[in-house]
């Protein structure tokens, strides 16, 4: 009971199952253009409790999955707007070195004199140009990630990468805030089957909520851990927590606590959007001791299409 692809049958898994099945597949249509699908399977059962049957229910969702890839590409921009401060002192400090480094080796070179000793002076400063423009580098590539067009395809992404580069770029506000990291993540953990610039935005809107949380101050840990076949994200705060009545609206589009120009009350929204995409759960709660808890949990296999 497997289509040509060597994939089980859905519809079979949802009789066997005697639950509702959901997917999303690519189909061509008759001029060869891709259209996005979503089809749900549901069990039919008998007096007696046995399945006899199983309903197809297939939805052309091309325009909405377009519209949501921008939505969540937009809300990638947006973020990296919000650390634009940031990201411009972490290059500018990199930039500094380079261009004392520069000044010093065009001094050397203006001497002419080549000593043991000088060449031993300007092989370090070499070495300092080629460190500090890395650093520039690795700092432009992890922006590179973020903003990832819509259309990159799904790939096996490494989560804990994925969570320390987004530290990397929440360095500034994080400093100025007095907010520190806490590693919890797995050093074992599985790759996943993923879009790598969504998973990134998954990232960077749960920590950069949690950052906004403490303006003064406070700890961010974020965990990683796999479990029969899923992985899961857990990101914490020691901020106010989520207000009781704010519990429920917290993932719809727009709604937002945060005052004027500190977001777009879109994120979490587009949170839930991926993740559901990616055939996975998100739940928010309060801690014991205080702040809010976010954890996300995906399959490591994924789904055929995301």
């Amino acid at each position: 009971r497997a289509d040509a692809q060597g994939q089980r049958c859905v519809a079979c898994q949802a009789m066997d199952e005697g639950r509702v099945r959901r997917v999303i597949r690519s189909v061509p249509d008759a001029a060869g253009v891709s259209h996005r699908w979503e089809a749900s399977f549901s069990p039919i059962a008998n007096d007696r409790g046995e399945v006899t049957h199983v309903v197809e229910v297939w939805r052309d969702i091309s325009e909405r999955s377009a519209l949501e890839a921008q939505l969540a590409h937009g809300e990638r921009l947006a973020s990296v707007g919000l650390l634009a401060a940031g990201v411009g002192h972490e290059i500018n400090n990199p930039l500094a070195s380079v261009l004392a480094a520069a000044e010093s080796l065009e001094r050397l070179l203006r001497r002419g004199v080549f000593t043991v000793e000088t060449c031993s002076e300007a092989l370090d400063l070499s070495q300092t140009l080629q460190r500090e423009v890395l650093r520039c580098r690795e700092t432009t590539a992890k922006l590179m990630l973020l903003a990832q067009p819509v259309s990159s395809a799904a790939t096996w992404v490494d989560l804990n990468r994925a969570v320390r580069d987004t530290v990397s770029l929440l360095q500034f506000p994080m400093r100025r805030q007095g907010v520190t990291f806490e590693d919890g993540c797995a050093p074992d953990l599985p790759p996943i089957w993923a879009r790598e610039s969504a998973l990134r935005g998954v990232c960077m809107n749960l920590m950069l909520n949690a950052v906004q949380a403490m303006p003064e101050g406070g700890a961010l840990r974020v965990s990683t851990f796999a479990d029969s076949g899923r992985v899961h994200l857990v990101v914490e705060d020691t901020g106010p927590g989520i207000e009781a009545q704010h519990m429920e609206r917290i993932w719809d589009p727009f709604f937002t606590t945060k005052s004027p120009g500190k977001g777009t009350g879109l994120g979490l929204s587009v949170t839930h959007g991926i993740v559901s995409r990616h055939r996975g759960t998100i739940r928010a709660s309060n801690c014991e001791a205080g702040g809010a808890r976010f954890e996300v949990e995906l399959p490591i296999e994924g789904p055929a299409e995301t």
